[in-house]
């Protein structure tokens, strides 16, 4: 009896364990399956980000071998901007086959035909035909992956969030876990390497925390295409970015002043979480008139044109994006006194698309000509601008304040007309300070046309940074002013103009912008000084861009550097 007993009671834990395995076993299916596909991913990659520009061919080849080495996809969703605007669809697809120099790549075709019912999107060749942000990188995906499939997918600029989020639900419900998503994407342009740097922080840090609200604030070609990968990535569960490599064409070339394009490579993977770069960043710019010559020039519908020259995305790109507004705006458009003696500003409406246009997310109204238009002009001003997502910082008589987020990082930016305004801003700083927050003061103050500062502009600036201020840029004088170092924190006395009508000297036609990457430890600043050319602000080049800033440095106790790639750039330690 007593043997019979031992033997059920074997048979019955060899039992319950077979159970416990086959619990575990389910839970670990179960973990990898897709609850909205439906599908289990089985690859350890799931999306890669690569540039189509053939600078970096060789780096994006590495990056493709790197990739196949792990995984071998039957299927490649190969996402670009669509650079031509070509189609009639916000997001267009082709069943072509791909015809190489000693290859061909064959379509998805069932996959791209159950897209193109699903009516989102249309088969189109012809929007293909010049398309390079496809075309580019074919040999280097064949040469990869040789036996996959491809589903090439271009989006529009114009395709919107909701345009996407529809398109990605249709695109999970194909054969999810035999593809590869790649995105071809170029992330900085136009922009001097140095500044393509800070901007492509966002970009980064947005990918690196799968953050698809963020990461259309970030200045790429395509934000649709990196929102998409990010979307491709959670829906795989694949939570760790692994980056490559970052660079860009100034970099390559050693290019201080030439426009660049910027290079981020990587992919996400199962591998964890991935750990975003603590940063924050910041660009700031001088004096914007646009009354007088500026509004006779550019009336009415074209006043856009009027920053042409500095492009859509010279600002876009940061955390905070905000400059000097010199003046209050209208809300009926009227014929402009172009009188030099006219001092009373009153801006046409077209304004606020002028700085929308730039991605500017905040304007600082402290300054002696915000009330030009009396209260009701001034309400006017901030009511418009608020409507456009652009926050309004203070008055003429009031202190203004604004902290910029992401995560718990905090960037806390005060303004103040220290020309009529004797607030004392201490508490505000230490209040800052307490909070975790870099803090950073923009005042209007100074002597016009002085490129000196004076005694009380130091006493100011020191006081704010013995209080716990980490920079201080101003503004007013109209001319670049002079720089200072004190207690480790820089001082800029004066930006300039960066859009006004006084062409009566070479000075005030010359601005400086400055952006920014905070971290914990360290402060990099950038340095963009601007040329006005017939009232148009552009970046400056040559020697006297070398000149300007080799000053400056001088003054914040830099050492001199050869006109290269990075003198443009000054790191602090924090």
């Amino acid at each position: 009896m007593q043997k019979a007993l031992t033997v059920k009671n074997r048979n019955l834990l060899i039992v319950a364990g077979i159970s416990v395995l086959a619990v575990i076993f389910v839970g670990i299916f179960l973990k990898s399956f897709s609850l909205e596909g439906g599908q289990v991913f089985q690859n350890k990659i799931s999306a890669v980000i690569l540039p189509h520009h053939d600078l970096a061919k060789s780096e994006r080849q590495a990056l493709l071998d790197q990739v196949a080495a792990k995984t071998q996809p039957k299927t490649i969703i190969l996402v670009s901007p669509n650079h031509f605007d070509s189609g009639t669809s916000n997001i267009i697809t082709t069943s072509k086959t791909w015809k190489l120099a000693n290859a061909q790549i064959l379509p998805a075709k069932s996959d791209i035909e159950n897209l193109v019912s699903s009516g989102l999107v249309i088969d189109d060749e012809n929007a293909f035909l010049n398309e390079h942000g496809i075309t580019n990188v074919l040999e280097d995906l064949n040469n990869s992956f040789p036996d996959a499939k491809v589903l090439p997918i271009i989006i529009k600029p114009s395709a919107s969030k909701e345009n996407l989020a529809s398109f990605f639900a249709e695109l999970t419900k194909i054969n999810f876990q035999d593809c590869l998503l790649v995105s071809s994407v170029d992330f900085s342009h136009y922009q001097p390497g140095a500044l393509a740097e800070i901007h492509d922080s966002l970009s980064i840090r947005a990918l690196a925390d799968l953050d698809e609200d963020l990461i259309w604030q970030a200045e790429v070609d395509s934000p649709q295409a990196l929102a998409l990968a990010i979307s491709w990535a959670k829906h795989a569960e694949t939570g760790h970015f692994n980056l490559s490599l970052e660079t860009n064409s100034g970099k390559l070339q050693n290019s201080p002043n030439a426009e660049s394009t910027s290079y981020v490579l990587g992919y996400f993977e199962k591998n964890g979480e991935s750990a975003a770069p603590k940063e924050m960043t910041f660009q700031i710019g001088g004096d914007m008139m646009f009354d007088r010559l500026v509004s006779a020039k550019y009336p009415k519908n074209n006043l856009v044109n009027v920053v042409s020259k500095l492009g859509e995305r010279f600002f876009w790109g940061v955390d905070a994006a905000l400059v000097n507004l010199e003046g209050p705006i209208g809300e009926t458009y009227s014929l402009p006194n172009t009188a030099v003696d006219n001092l009373s500003f009153r801006f046409p409406p077209k304004t606020v698309e002028v700085l929308s246009f730039l991605h500017l997310n905040a304007v600082t109204l402290a300054n002696n000509h915000t009330l030009n238009g009396a209260s009701s002009m001034l309400e006017n001003t901030k009511s418009v601008l608020t409507k456009a997502g652009i926050t309004p910082m203070g008055d003429q008589t009031h202190v203004g304040e604004e902290t910029f987020s992401y995560q718990d990082q905090k960037l806390t930016i005060i303004t103040i007309n220290t020309l009529e305004d004797s607030s004392n801003i201490n508490s505000k700083i230490k209040a800052a300070k307490n909070d975790g927050a870099f803090v950073l003061i923009f005042p209007h103050w100074g002597s016009e046309y002085s490129q000196t500062h004076s005694q009380s502009q130091a006493r100011l600036a020191h006081d704010w940074i013995d209080a716990g201020a980490d920079l201080v840029i101003g503004s007013h004088p109209h001319v670049v002013s002079d720089a200072e170092l004190y207690k480790g924190k820089p001082i800029f006395y004066s930006l300039g103009n960066l859009l006004f009508d006084q062409t009566f000297s070479k000075e005030t036609q010359r601005g400086l912008v400055i952006a920014g990457k905070i971290s914990k430890d360290e402060l990099t600043l950038v340095l963009l000084p601007t040329i006005s050319v017939k009232l148009q602000p552009q970046l400056l080049g040559g020697d006297e861009r070398y000149q300007i800033i080799s000053k400056l440095r001088t003054e914040l106790n830099q050492a001199p550097l050869e006109n290269s790639y990075g003198f443009d750039t000054i790191r602090l330690s924090r």
